[in-house]
């Protein structure tokens, strides 16, 4: 689209008071030009005054940008937003035509608004940097997240929410409160939030960058208060939380925004002492990331997690699975560290020591940038460096925190003696030597040496400069050896490095590759854990040729796929048993008074069951049959983070609080699991670079599951016939060899994959060629979306070529397919070979 720009010599004409009449008639009423204000893209604004000497705002718009639609638009889009203060009130609007000097006539259309006195956000920046701090950032949080809620309540976008945009007026003389007011202006931009967007950035990112503005302006006052640093901790967690792209993950809600802030300063403003941290709210943490205190993280852990004996086993595994299935906090759990508080008799059922280490906060910004293979070829001993350096560092800290222990040596091994090994195994290592400091431990003097070589090495890096010297790809096994030697825990507990989100977005695949020269050497003393979003760590050493055995080396366990396979298994109790205490321990953590069974209940429909319920769905009934905990459970596919998300939005909706104990009606838990249900499928659309692509896809595939359940023939299951509910695709991989997808199809059914929204099964075995079958389960929170069941009791069955006309033509293969299905009309088939009705034996 061809944006209209306001030419500099019309821009400057219009700024220029001899070319403004002495008075502007506008709907009826004068205004008097007082002076100008600002020029921007498509106009310029004034100050006014009316006919009865109250100051207004007028803003002279090009009349070209309205000869396709009217103004009148603008007007009554913005009477929507006269109940809500945040907004600066539009008064009125017509078209004024000004003689320009040189410019000759032009005709404009004259917005006028109310008058706001004070500063822009940019302006208020500069001007009063000095009272920038947490107080400010909260107030503008609240102000703003009212404007957003607004708009959102009004169905509209403001869609130019840029920091001229919004003013902070002044205090108001002789009012009692003195406050700056922050109020939105020029709402000439407003649009109905159905239509498509037209600029790069939406509200919410608009907002997000005022924020990152506000507490750079915060952090540039130094030295800050300890509350004020802490502050900028939390602010900085949020905002990386605000801009996630996963739905289920990111935090785009005002009113969540505003109370997640709240808290944020609620916590800066007290010490943190692990004893005292809990939750405000059950949904205070969204990422594990984001939780300090491993004692609440230790609190709120979901020991029936269902893959949770899996990844805690001594070998090492890559645990995969969709954004925000439990990886993180998985890990940390499983950490050394996060369990420290507990008597020594609790580490007693561990089969691990481990080291938990963060790639999204600790390499990928140290990293990130050394993208291509010659870089990393390049740097590669410097990266080995930094990563040894890494790895021995959080086992040091881990080990400072054991020796603050009264059980040291009596349990853990730890000793003056082992102190001077460690310490002089490291100042060899390092080659350094250090005078030590009395009343320090060796521990912590090693801890500040490794930590002053690891900032060295990064900015050296930084510089593109290689290091005269550096730690060799065998110092970690050399190091794990000798903690195995010398402390005994650690000879009965096997040390492993817990390596989180080692994903090609956090640590670029060229440095993967030299990374795992250290990762998957062969060692007793030490293993590797890694987790990665699916394919997304790459286990090959180019250098060699080599790549990870997952047979011999390494198990791959995902998440979605463990979830999703307990019904097959016959485990349903499990995971069901894994959603309710997910919540439980919540709620106990923020001191809730009523339980998941009073607060939820559980799912019970007349009909006896779920697929029932909404085949058999009378018109004119209200909509209640997603609801219960057993319901909630089953929507899940591993992605932990959007179970959390239901039961948060069931609660907003229905108002559950601190003291409530009454289940929340049937009706109002269906409308919330729908409303997530079709905000995470649209979500669909902006994943990028296929998102299109991939919503056509699941878009017409849950209308085939809708179709097939509420208009497919009964099918039989035992001595009863029961609606077929089909979420999966199963596909003979070996039927048609020929029949291999292109790259880009390639790509696409990768991405559907990586994104979650199928989930990939382990093969199955075809009935008819005895070969592997694909097997692809829609992400089972798109179910609601569609109105169709949770639970899985056929799949539908296709060759490669069909598979193949289904990602490339969605709608006409789903077509295809409903026409080959049994209808209710119709007398269902005894057999049905290779159809829908049937399953693969794997």
């Amino acid at each position: 689209m061809v944006r209209i720009q306001l030419s500099e010599q019309v821009k400057a004409a219009l700024l220029n008071h001899v070319n403004l009449p002495q008075e502007l008639a506008v709907g009826g009423r004068t205004y008097r030009p007082q002076e100008p204000v600002a020029g921007g893209f498509k106009g310029v604004v004034w100050k006014v005054i009316d006919e009865h000497g109250r100051l207004r705002a007028a803003k002279l718009a090009m009349y070209e940008d309205y000869e396709d639609r009217s103004f009148l638009q603008e007007l009554f889009l913005a009477a929507k937003l006269e109940p809500y203060p945040e907004f600066a009130r539009f008064v009125d609007a017509g078209i004024v035509e000004l003689e320009l000097g040189t410019e000759g006539k032009r005709r404009f259309v004259c917005f006028i608004e109310e008058w706001v006195d004070g500063l822009t956000l940019e302006g208020f920046l500069k001007e009063q940097r000095r009272y920038i701090d947490s107080a400010f950032v909260l107030a503008y949080v609240k102000a703003v997240c009212a404007a957003l809620l607004a708009l959102e309540t009004t169905r509209l976008r403001h869609d130019d929410l840029h920091m001229g945009n919004v003013m902070l007026g002044r205090p108001t003389p002789g009012v009692l409160d003195g406050k700056w007011i922050i109020r939105i202006i020029d709402t000439g931009s407003l649009k109905a939030a159905d239509k498509p967007l037209t600029k790069e950035k939406d509200d919410h990112r608009n907002f997000v960058d005022h924020l990152i503005a506000i507490v750079n302006t915060m952090k540039s006052r130094k030295p800050l208060p300890l509350r004020e640093r802490l502050f900028v901790e939390e602010a900085a967690g949020l905002l990386a939380t605000m801009l996630d792209d996963d739905p289920s993950i990111t935090l785009r809600d005002p009113k969540q925004i505003a109370t997640q802030f709240e808290f944020a300063l609620t916590r800066a403003a007290s010490p943190r002492h692990p004893q005292t941290m809990a939750l405000q709210s059950p949904f205070e943490y969204i990422s594990a990331e984001h939780i300090a205190d491993d004692r609440l993280l230790v609190e709120i852990f979901a020991e029936s997690c269902p893959w949770l004996e899996k990844v805690a086993g001594p070998d090492p595994c890559l645990v995969t699975g969709p954004r925000g299935c439990g990886k993180s906090t998985i890990f940390r759990w499983l950490s050394l560290k996060a369990h420290l508080h507990k008597p020594s008799s609790e580490f007693d059922n561990f089969r691990i020591a481990g080291f938990y280490v963060s790639c999204s906060t600790d390499l990928q910004n140290r990293l990130s940038w050394i993208k291509t293979a010659a870089l990393a070829e390049r740097f590669r001993k410097e990266i080995v460096h930094y990563f040894s350096l890494l790895l021995t560092r959080e086992i040091l800290l881990t080990l400072v925190y054991v020796s603050d222990r009264p059980d040291r040596e009596s349990y853990w091994g730890l000793g003056t003696a082992q102190d001077r090994v460690v310490h002089e195994f490291l100042t060899t290592s390092l080659q350094f030597s250090r005078p030590l400091v009395q009343g320090v431990s060796r521990l912590r003097q090693s801890l500040t040496s490794v930590e002053a070589e690891m900032f060295r090495c990064h900015v050296e890096l930084l510089k593109g400069l290689n290091l005269s010297w550096t730690l060799p790809e065998t110092f970690l096994g050399d190091f794990t050896t000798l903690l195995t030697k010398e402390l005994a825990f650690f000879r009965s507990k096997r040390i492993t490095i817990l390596l989180d989100d080692f994903s090609v977005h956090r640590v670029p695949e060229p440095v993967q590759h030299v990374l795992n020269r250290v990762i998957w050497e062969r060692r007793d003393s030490h293993i590797f854990k890694l987790s990665s979003e699916k394919y997304g760590a790459v286990l090959t050493d180019p250098t060699f040729h080599a790549t990870v055995d997952p047979a011999r080396e390494m198990l791959e366990i995902d998440c979605g796929r463990e979830y999703v396979a307990l019904d097959e298994a016959r485990h349903t109790a499990k995971a069901r048993k894994f959603a309710r205490d997910l919540l439980e321990h919540r709620l106990r953590a923020a001191g809730y008074v009523g339980s998941p069974e009073v607060l939820l209940g559980n799912s019970k429909w007349p009909e006896k069951s779920l697929a029932k319920a909404l085949r058999d769905r009378k018109k004119g009934r209200s909509d209640n049959q997603y609801h219960g905990l057993q319901c909630i459970a089953d929507l899940c596919s591993g992605d932990v983070s959007t179970l959390l998300l239901v039961y948060r939005r069931i609660f907003e909706r229905a108002g559950v609080s601190i003291a409530t104990t009454e289940i929340v009606p049937k009706h109002v838990q269906h409308e919330a699991i729908s409303n997530i249900s079709r905000e995470l499928l649209d979500a669909i659309r902006n994943h990028f670079p296929f998102g299109p692509q991939m919503y056509s896809i699941v878009l017409e595939f849950g209308n085939l599951v809708r179709r097939i359940l509420r208009e497919g023939a009964l099918i039989r299951k035992g001595n009863s016939r029961v609606p077929p509910q089909c979420p999966r695709i199963e596909v003979d991989i070996k039927a048609q060899p020929h029949e291999l997808l292109p790259v880009e199809q390639q790509e696409l059914a990768r991405e559907l994959i990586r994104r979650a929204v199928f989930i990939e099964m382990e093969l199955g075995r075809s009935r008819h060629t005895f070969g592997p079958t694909l097997r692809w389960q829609l992400r089972r929170v798109f179910l609601p979306a569609f109105g169709a069941a949770l639970t899985k009791n056929h799949a539908i069955k296709w060759d490669s070529s069909e598979f193949k006309f289904f990602l490339t033509a969605p709608k006409d293969m789903c077509e295809r397919e409903w026409m080959k299905q049994p209808k209710l009309t119709q007398q269902p088939a005894k057999k049905n070979p290779g159809g829908l009705f049937g399953e693969s034996d794997g």
